[in-house]
């Protein structure tokens, strides 16, 4: 075997005993030292604490509590109930809640849709009255809801949504089979 260039140590106490270091990092150490004296030195940072982002949130909430009682404490209070409509030979009862020409409007396309159902197939007007009494009884129950709560905003954006829904079906059955091929 080829020995490498300059002698083989077997032995520790055979080690060369001053070997300078290949760079100096005594001034490294130092700076580090000295950071670590001024940072104990400087006054201390004031942190947030933990608890801020909530006690935030709670302030916010709590506002918004106060603003609703006030709001309702300064509006008048409407007796505004939903009115019961007699019986009528349809299962479907009019809208109370809605405009007289939305009401109108609905009247005239609900006749338009009897006489087409009276053409339908006897399964075909059992599936659509039930959906259009489904339709009927959610848009009774949100009524009744809004006169418990008439400015529930979510409540009203429902009744819209749900005539709006109505008047869609009502219009697919008035419309259907009347497609030319």
């Amino acid at each position: 075997m080829n020995e490498p260039q300059g002698r083989r140590v077997k032995r520790i106490d055979e080690l060369q005993r001053d070997v300078p270091p290949a760079r100096d990092l005594w001034p490294a150490i130092s700076a580090a030292i000295e950071a670590d004296r001024a940072a104990a030195t400087a006054p201390p940072v004031r942190r947030r604490a933990a608890w801020m982002p909530a006690a935030g949130m709670a302030a916010a909430v709590a506002l918004v509590t106060v603003g609703v009682f006030i709001g309702r404490a300064i509006t008048p209070q409407t007796g505004v109930t939903v009115a019961q409509n007699p019986p009528v030979e349809s299962p479907y009862q009019p809208v109370s809640l809605v405009d007289a020409k939305y009401q109108q409007q609905r009247n005239a396309l609900f006749a338009e849709v009897q006489a087409k159902l009276a053409t339908m197939p006897a399964i075909e007007r059992e599936k659509v009255n039930a959906s259009l009494a489904t339709l009927q009884r959610s848009i009774t129950e949100i009524e009744a809801a809004l006169g418990r709560d008439p400015a529930n905003a979510l409540l009203q954006e429902l009744l819209v949504s749900s005539c709006q829904e109505e008047m869609r079906a009502l219009t697919a059955v008035r419309d259907s089979g009347s497609q030319e091929i």
